[in-house]
């Protein structure tokens, strides 16, 4: 089945310890839907400009993602100038939202019926406004951030009883929920509406709960990590790409979804922007399935009371 992602498409400039780049393609739906179109057909919703460049318009057509969602109005694209740290901490050196500050969402009668649907890092109303326009979705999850979290309080909580999925990363979780512990916070956000609640903690892996389950999963050892910029928006994309690939949904299905997410954003974080997201294939990403699941087997320990063989 196909997939709608609704959030921003921005152009970033992004300086790590290991390098910088300026003018580079970003935004939370360009990460999402570059993802989850490696498994099932994806529908993107997001505002540019009219100085959005020619170049990425044809990228985004060579991807199949440029199927009527993405407008351009007059004015500035959504533009981001940032900086990590050492830790891969960010700091906004420039902000300037341009048309996405005054994006509608407003969805043609095919995106409608879509019946999976990712709410990306929008404003609380930009995806209530989503959720109204949908006709009968089978699944919808959402993404969220600190300030909308802390002074849109009310209107977030209510939408997360409408919601299927809810992701946040470590400190967002914390924020919600008031709970430093994140293995009782995840618990506690399954507890406040979503079917499921998953939290990103980056290099140290994920945390996902139900009312009744709970699954726990470590990260991928990258051995460097150049960008970190839409990590959460591709493991995102690609959990739901793959949950809407399947034919049944169950907790298996979507135990199974993360694995593949957390391969995925490993694999994004390793070079600036989309560069290595955009050609991924299957088979790059089932190889380094295969080796992490390797890494996360129980490997059997010899019983220190049995004698050692002799050599």
């Amino acid at each position: 089945m196909s997939l709608l992602i609704v959030g921003s498409v921005a152009i970033d400039s992004i300086k790590t310890p290991w390098g910088r780049v300026d003018e580079v393609l970003g935004g939370s739906a360009t990460y999402a839907a570059l993802a989850s179109r490696l498994w099932t057909p994806t529908s993107m919703v997001a505002v540019v400009g009219s100085d959005f460049p020619k170049t990425y318009s044809k990228f985004f057509h060579k991807y199949g993602l440029n199927g009527g969602g993405l407008e351009q109005v007059p004015g500035k694209t959504f533009r981001w100038k940032g900086r990590y740290d050492q830790n891969l901490q960010a700091q906004t050196l420039f902000l300037d939202l341009g048309v996405f500050q005054e994006f509608r969402p407003n969805l043609s009668p095919a995106l409608r019926k879509i019946p999976y649907a990712f709410l990306g890092n929008i404003h609380p109303s930009l995806q209530w406004s989503v959720l109204r326009q949908m006709k009968s979705p089978r699944l919808v999850a959402c993404d969220s951030r600190d300030d909308w979290i802390k002074n849109n309080r009310s209107e977030f909580l209510a939408l997360l009883k409408r919601m299927d999925i809810l992701f946040l990363n470590d400190s967002e979780a914390r924020l919600l929920t008031g709970i430093h512990g994140l293995v009782q916070a995840t618990k506690q956000m399954a507890r406040m509406g979503p079917k499921v609640a998953v939290v990103k903690k980056g290099e140290h892996g994920v945390l996902v709960a139900s009312k009744d389950a709970f699954f726990s999963l470590p990260g991928y050892p990258v051995t460097e990590v150049v960008d970190p910029t839409g990590a959460g928006d591709t493991f995102a994309g690609t959990c739901l790409g793959v949950l809407a690939s399947q034919r049944q949904m169950s907790w298996s299905a979507l135990c199974r979804a993360i694995q593949y997410a957390s391969v995925v954003a490993s694999i994004t974080i390793e070079d600036f922007g989309p560069a290595r997201l955009a050609p991924l294939t299957k088979g790059e990403i089932l190889g380094r399935w295969r080796s992490y699941q390797s890494i996360t087997r129980m490997v059997r320990l010899p019983n220190p009371s049995q004698k050692k063989p002799r050599v």
